[in-house]
């Protein structure tokens, strides 16, 4: 797995890592390329009966030495973490380029788009 925001591959500016499922939480570890998850989260995921859970991360940036911080939640079902790869790219709005782009598609503050395997990607405006 690869997790961008605004096409920039993520090197450590995450944390607060977790899996959720409703109110239940697993910490998880990312290296650029790899979402490393124990044992145990992948039996969890494996046996549970919903079939999406999320990925929650903290995305923290500096501007002019003020430290700022977004939250995402990236939808994810278990049967497209068998894909051989994926890529989760997060359009930030802060970006005013990409809110022209795809604010149109949600009312959030952000947009996800997952790359695999025979996924659709979405289309920008104007």
């Amino acid at each position: 797995m690869i997790l961008q925001v605004n096409g920039k591959v993520l090197n450590g500016e995450i944390s607060g890592l977790y899996i959720k499922y409703g109110e239940e939480k697993y910490h998880v570890n990312y290296y650029p390329g790899d979402l490393i998850l124990s044992e145990i989260v992948w039996e969890k995921i494996q046996a549970e009966t919903q079939k999406k859970f999320y990925l929650h991360f903290d995305y923290n940036t500096f501007q002019k030495d003020k430290h700022e911080f977004e939250s995402f939640d990236v939808e994810i079902g278990k049967e497209i973490l068998k894909q051989p790869y994926l890529i989760v790219n997060i359009y930030d709005f802060r970006d005013k380029q990409y809110k022209k782009w795809y604010q149109y598609l949600t009312k959030e503050n952000y947009l996800v788009e997952i790359n695999c395997a025979n996924c659709g990607l979405y289309v920008r405006k104007g």
